[in-house]
């Protein structure tokens, strides 16, 4: 892979846990592994509402298993399509983090949920349209995998609940 005439591979983790700093092989290979474990964990995006000045989300995290406790919920808000300069001139961007909330689940038992709740400020210069959220719950430092995720665009009118199911979600 190259990226302005230099030889680069991209330093990603594998749900949180598979390190990859080598080449695709190795990324498949990750894939491939963690595909076919299945989810112990259900996140839904319940709603997601974006005004002038705020952005509000409500998840609902649905335990299909027993999970130990010192689990967290990450909830990040980003902007797509961004443009971003720099010494090789503006460059579009996919998916800029612009804010992130945190807080430990407090439900460890299968069959609970917990709804989690968080407003975020929304700065002048952001495009609303490209506006979104990835929830996803990951385990304490000890381990750090991450057991599901779930993303929404914001839109002034507003979705219908989505989620992934017990399928697990691997971003690109």
């Amino acid at each position: 892979m190259t990226y302005y005439g230099q030889n680069t591979v991209p330093h990603h983790f594998t749900d949180g846990i598979l390190r990859c700093n080598s080449g695709y092989s190795t990324y498949l290979s990750h894939y491939n592994t963690r595909r076919v474990i299945s989810a112990p964990l259900t996140i839904t995006v319940l709603e997601n509402n974006i005004g002038s000045t705020t952005a509000y989300v409500k998840v609902r995290v649905r335990l299909e298993q027993n999970l130990p406790a010192g689990h967290f919920i990450h909830i990040g808000l980003w902007e797509d399509h961004v443009v971003v300069g720099g010494s090789y001139g503006s460059t579009p961007t996919r998916v800029i983090e612009r804010d992130l909330a945190s807080t430990s689940l407090t439900i460890t038992n299968a069959n609970q949920q917990q709804d989690f709740e968080k407003t975020f400020s929304v700065q002048s210069g952001w495009k609303r349209a490209d506006l979104g959220i990835t929830a996803w719950v990951q385990g304490p430092s000890s381990d750090r995998e991450v057991h599901n995720a779930c993303a929404a665009k914001f839109s002034t009118t507003g979705i219908s609940p989505s989620s992934l199911g017990r399928v697990k979600a691997l971003f690109n």
